[in-house]
């Protein structure tokens, strides 16, 4: 039986329409899956996807996946979620007035996730933001098995377990 290490590093990249990406995967030892994705705001719909693809890889580990997402040039940028800013601005007021504290500062207040979103022109729902999501989620797929080979790599280069001295064996 192949030894099959939970420590391993591998990346994957991509392009569409002139978007760039690039996943990074790291994986510690872990008693059973635990992946912990970093997205750029905006990519939320694709954390189940990813949680898919991972399940179906692994078994164990501590898992790590990071997006970076450089837009197209002609992008729009950031932009402000509106309906996000004025319930965050809500709530901010209740809890001042109950509380007695300060309101929120308006830093505080844009940097909550979901605030500020990667505006890349695409539509949420349309054909090519469904495609380019397919696209980062084929890389991520790669990266994956990356890492699996990575991971298989490192456990075949680990000392034989039976070459080693059990305790009772010492003299």
């Amino acid at each position: 039986m192949a030894i099959v290490s939970m420590t391993g590093f591998a990346e994957a990249q991509g392009s569409r329409d002139g978007a760039r990406w690039r996943w990074e995967a790291k994986s510690v030892n872990g008693r059973g899956l635990d992946l912990r994705l970093r997205l750029p705001p905006g990519f939320d719909s694709i954390e189940a996807a990813a949680r898919v693809l991972a399940n179906g890889r692994f078994k164990r580990g501590n898992i790590q996946a990071s997006l970076t997402f450089e837009a197209a040039s002609g992008a729009r940028g950031l932009r402000i979620d509106a309906a996000a800013l004025a319930s965050a601005v809500k709530i901010a007021k209740e809890v001042a007035a109950e509380t007695g504290l300060r309101p929120a500062s308006i830093d505080g207040l844009l940097a909550l996730k979901g605030v500020i979103v990667q505006d890349d022109g695409l539509e949420p729902d349309s054909r090519e933001h469904a495609d380019r999501d397919a696209a980062i989620l084929e890389s991520l797929a790669a990266a994956f098995d990356a890492l699996a080979r990575a991971r298989a790599g490192e456990g075949a280069n680990w000392p034989l377990c039976s070459m080693r001295r059990s305790p009772r064996s010492r003299g």
